[in-house]
Parts: C-alpha cells; structure tokens; sequence
C-alpha cells in the first residue's frame, strides 16, 4: 500500500512539471557522442566527405588526366628509347596524305584563284535540269 502511494505521487508531480513547461521549446538531451565515431553520425560526416563538390571534384578530375597522359608519355619516350639503343629505327604511319595540288588543274590548292572557285560552280549550276516535264520540253521547242 505504501509504494502504490508513492508511485501515485510521483506520477502526479511528473504530470503537473510538464504541464507547467513550455510548449513551443524543444529540448535536446545530448547523447554524449559528439565525436562522430560511431552511428548515423558517422555515415553522414562518411558520405559528405566522399561526395566534395563540383568544383573540387572537377579539379581532382583536370589533375589525374593531366598525371595519366603525362605518364602515358613518359612511356612512350622510355619505349623509343629502349628502341634506339638496340639499333632501330622507329617509323610512324601516318595515315593518308595533305593533298597539296589540285587533282584537275595540277596547281597548289593554297594558289587557286577565285576565278577557278567560279568555274567550278559554273560547271555545277550548268547540270541543272530547267526542263523537267515533258510537257516543258515540248513547249520549249514549239516555242
């Protein structure tokens, strides 16, 4: 009978405290574990550190390109020149050629006058149809 008493007691006091409180404040109860060690915490801060911005990840992005074709070409001087000592000679294809001269008149294509550019259209326009239907071509030659 006794601890019924006390329980009743204190239930009631707890009742009237929060009553009593505000309503509009919250209350934080600190869980002791601000080093972020351990939780969701720790997968946040985890997240948010793999995840840096556009301008740093673009950054880091122009320095390993930058890294990877230095490094592509560091090999490709130490290959030549493993090739060099050994006596051969290396010999690069190159596909195609720059045509320099025109095919039809033999002259540079760097010299060409506007005149030759000209005749050429000329030709072009020349292979148009202006008679399509047959009825044109009869009133061409009536006419």
């Amino acid at each position: 009978k006794f601890r019924k008493d006390r329980k009743k007691k204190s239930k009631g006091q707890l009742l009237e405290t929060s009553k009593g409180a505000n309503q509009d404040e919250v209350y934080e109860i600190p869980s002791g574990d601000d080093d972020c060690s351990k939780g969701m915490k720790k997968w946040l801060t985890d997240y948010h550190r793999s995840r840096p911005g556009l301008k740093v990840l673009q950054q880091r992005i122009d320095e390993f390109i930058i890294e990877h074709e230095a490094k592509l070409e560091q090999e490709r001087k130490e290959k030549e020149a493993r090739l060099t000592e050994g006596g051969w000679i290396l010999v690069e294809h190159h596909k195609g050629r720059k045509k320099t001269t025109d095919t039809e008149s033999g002259t540079t294509i760097g010299s060409v006058s506007q005149a030759a550019v000209e005749e050429k259209l000329a030709k072009k326009k020349s292979k148009e149809v202006f008679d399509f239907y047959r009825f044109q071509k009869r009133e061409a030659q009536r006419s």
